[in-house]
């Protein structure tokens, strides 16, 4: 154990003239950014839905096109749904990273985080579930169509009924 004490402390004073001759910017180790001001909800199942909120609007938000510099009567519908899905993707984004007093925890802005965490999560699944999903089948409908179009022209068209094996 004390060696490993000595061997800590020798480290350290190398990393801080280290530090002192510029070669580092900051000695390594210690408190893990952002708990102090912490971000995410103390309750580790809400921060699991806020960490996974959180990269969810991330790619999300890599996906949608860049918006575009023209006035919204110029948009197309498509576009307005871009520019109004980037903008409340990244209002979420800003509500997630509103942080959180541990000494005395707002419970309205936790349940808001966890709510605005819900939302994205499922807006994300949903998303997801959409590209996964085949295109639909349009041949049923491209088959009458064509019949429909033949019966207009004037010509026959032969039905052939299945066999009910009653014969």
């Amino acid at each position: 154990m004390a060696a490993r004490v000595e061997g800590r402390r020798r480290w350290l004073e190398r990393m801080q003239l280290a530090k002192a001759r510029g070669l580092i910017e900051k000695i390594p180790g210690g408190r893990k950014p952002g708990v102090r001001g912490r971000v995410r909800s103390p309750d580790p199942r809400a921060a699991r839905l806020e960490r996974t909120a959180e990269k969810a609007i991330e790619m999300a938000l890599k996906d949608l096109p860049v918006p575009l510099d023209k006035p919204p009567e110029q948009m197309t519908d498509a576009e307005l749904f871009a520019g109004n899905f980037r903008e409340s993707l990244l209002f979420n984004r800003a509500v997630l990273k509103q942080p959180i007093d541990l000494s005395a925890p707002d419970p309205e802005i936790l349940k808001t985080k966890r709510e605005v965490a819900l939302a994205t999560q499922t807006a994300a699944v949903r998303i997801k579930v959409a590209e996964l999903r085949p295109p639909a089948d349009d041949g049923v409908v491209e088959r009458l169509m064509q019949r429909v179009a033949a019966l207009r022209r004037g010509e026959r068209v032969i039905e052939i009924e299945p066999a009910d094996g009653s014969e």
